[in-house]
């Protein structure tokens, strides 16, 4: 009988415990179902507005001078003073470097004493020219004189008046004058070419005196133009050998910026230029802007590059900028058609946004056109998208849970 007692007890005691929680449970009070409500995200939103727009594009450029020249010596000489430094500004034939002159001069002093020889000369060639000329005539009247006493002494000597020795005389101072009368006419034919000679010898010495004064002149070595120098190459002391680089320095009228500009802008901007449109663009330059302007485009493409190099004219005023320097350019791009503007935080991923529509995000695509110049450069960009049309609402505001369908509240719109 015990052993019945122990082995039933354990599945009464359960029994009545499973009793006793059901009872529990029907006689306590009943839940209510919580009705749970949806969540409403309070957001910022543009109103689309589709316009023809100008685009822009973000390059970066390096200010350059198309005149920018290398002053090297002409000569040897010692290098006597040196009046400028690297980043002087310097005016058009302002004093750059005096190299020492003496040399120079000495050599101009012997050229000219050369040449005041040879115009002497010259003026000696002519003297005897006019001598010539006189004697000749001189010797003409002389040949004739000698020819009447030589028909003279014959009719005496066919007489038996005169003797043979008489004749022969004649015939010799005939002879002796026929001899001077030709020596003076050789010299006065001769007279255009020994004269064309010394005006020869006079050209070559004159060059070389003129080249002796240049060489005086390039003693003193001066800016070409208005610019600054970028290199002093030499100090005084030095030794300049010909063709040795002295100072470098650039045109600060001239200076303009370059940069790379990819190759699928090309074709629009040719056709600006070709008809004479202007294509600004903004450079960025020590916290300030300055308008520039697209001048021309590079005639060739380095290997290995994507784009064509573009070159902006720089404002007069801005001709104390560094050479060299890199600075960031806003390219203003021909306009676009029926295109919309939106900042960046409303741009999902590479080419979509969220379109508000009764209350709730629904998803669009967009094409990327440009980037766009609306307040901080940079920050807005071009798209057009035919899901949008004008006055619709885009999310501006970066959510982190952005999805189709996701119930928002504008806050803020922009028009």
């Amino acid at each position: 009988m015990g052993r019945v007692i122990r082995f039933v007890l354990p599945f009464v005691l359960l029994a009545a415990g499973i009793f006793i929680f059901l009872e529990l449970r029907s006689s306590g009070p009943e839940d209510e179902a919580a009705t749970r409500s949806e969540r409403s995200w309070p957001v910022e939103a543009v109103s689309v507005a589709l316009k023809d727009l100008r685009p822009t594009l973000r390059l970066f450029g390096r200010i350059e001078s198309p005149r920018e020249s290398h002053l090297r010596s002409a000569l040897n000489a010692d290098v006597l003073t040196s009046s400028v430094r690297v980043g002087d500004a310097v005016k058009k034939g302002q004093t750059l470097l005096q190299l020492d002159d003496t040399d120079s001069k000495l050599t101009l002093a012997q050229r000219a004493a050369e040449l005041a020889e040879i115009e002497a000369q010259i003026k000696g060639e002519k003297n005897r020219f006019k001598n010539d000329q006189a004697l000749y005539l001189q010797d003409e009247k002389l040949l004739t004189l000698a020819k009447t006493k030589l028909k003279r002494a014959e009719q005496l000597a066919e007489s038996q008046s005169g003797s043979q020795a008489s004749v022969d005389t004649a015939l010799e101072a005939v002879a002796r004058q026929t001899l001077n009368l030709t020596i003076r006419q050789n010299a006065i034919d001769d007279h255009p070419i020994r004269l064309a000679q010394l005006r020869a010898r006079l050209k070559r010495v004159s060059a070389l005196r003129d080249h002796a004064l240049r060489n005086l002149e390039r003693t003193t070595i001066l800016a070409p133009f208005d610019g600054r120098i970028t290199a002093v190459h030499i100090s005084p002391g030095d030794r300049a050998q010909m063709g040795s680089l002295l100072i470098d320095l650039f045109e600060t009228a001239s200076t303009e910026v370059r940069a790379q500009i990819p190759n699928r802008y090309l074709a629009q901007l040719r056709r600006s230029l070709n008809q004479g449109e202007q294509v600004p663009a903004i450079a960025a330059i020590d916290g300030r802007e300055i308008v520039i302007e697209l001048n021309r485009l590079a005639g060739k493409i380095e290997a290995g590059e994507g784009g064509v190099d573009g070159f902006f004219n720089l404002p007069r005023t801005e001709g104390n900028l560094e050479l060299g320097r890199t600075l960031a350019v806003l390219l203003t791009l021909p306009a676009e058609t029926n295109v919309l503007a939106l900042p960046a935080t409303a741009v999902y991923g590479a080419n979509s946004a969220y379109k508000i529509e009764a209350g709730r995000l629904e998803r669009v695509q967009l094409e990327r056109v440009g980037e766009y110049r609306n307040g901080e450069w940079g920050t807005w960009s071009l798209f057009r998208s035919s899901d949008l049309s004008d006055k619709d609402q885009v999310l501006t505001s970066q959510l982190p849970n952005a999805i189709e369908g996701l119930r928002v509240d504008v806050v803020s719109n922009r028009n």
